[in-house]
């Protein structure tokens, strides 16, 4: 399911994932999304300038990552004039990181928000004392902000100790660090643990 590309790096990550099937290199991603937590959303705003924003999924079914939002916030003006977002995660322990870039959609599905809500959720929602936007799930306010990604890459280490020995070794031998290795998730994979998704649910 690998698409031809010219970009070097990609390159060097399909031959690290030989071997590796769609299944195996998305629960890699998990597993660093899982241990990581937070992540930075980094969004265009209607001025062109990138602002970054730590965010925290409240879902990755189906690999679309979904973020609890304030309709009123800027990010909505930013995904509204720009769709086009990326989303980070990096373990400062072990160096894994994920890079997901795709396009951002605001979603109102009253469903979806409820089955993911938790009561925490209102410290970041006011209550306007009007009846309506009460900070709780059924505010109008309460929405998710769903980036559908066109591909993910993220690198993998063997652990935090084997990512101190290969910097120590390669800052006494004068090489590359390279600890782990760098995966690609395509958009025909990512499409497909969609389809899995939806025939699931």
């Amino acid at each position: 399911m690998s698409t031809v590309t010219k970009d070097p790096t990609a390159q060097q990550a399909a031959g690290n994932a030989q071997g590796l099937t769609p299944q195996q290199k998305i629960e890699g991603l998990q597993e660093i999304v899982k241990q990581v937590g937070n992540a930075m959303l980094t969004s265009r705003s209607p001025d062109g300038k990138l602002a970054s924003r730590a965010m925290h999924p409240a879902t990755t079914e189906g690999l679309v990552f979904s973020f609890y939002q304030n309709s009123d916030s800027g990010k909505t003006d930013d995904i509204e004039s720009d769709p086009n977002v990326n989303v980070s995660f990096i373990d400062p322990k072990t160096g894994d990181w994920v890079s997901v870039s795709g396009k951002a959609v605001i979603n109102k599905d009253q469903s979806k928000i409820k089955r993911h809500w938790s009561q925490t959720l209102q410290a970041w929602f006011d209550d306007k004392k009007d009846g309506v936007h009460t900070g709780k799930e059924d505010d109008p306010r309460v929405c998710l902000l769903d980036v559908h990604p066109e591909e993910i890459r993220y690198f993998a280490t063997s652990g935090r100790l084997a990512f101190l020995k290969d910097v120590a070794k390669a800052t006494f031998s004068g090489g590359v660090a390279s600890p782990g290795q760098l995966v690609i998730v395509t958009n025909d994979e990512i499409q497909l643990a969609s389809k899995v998704h939806k025939q699931q649910t």
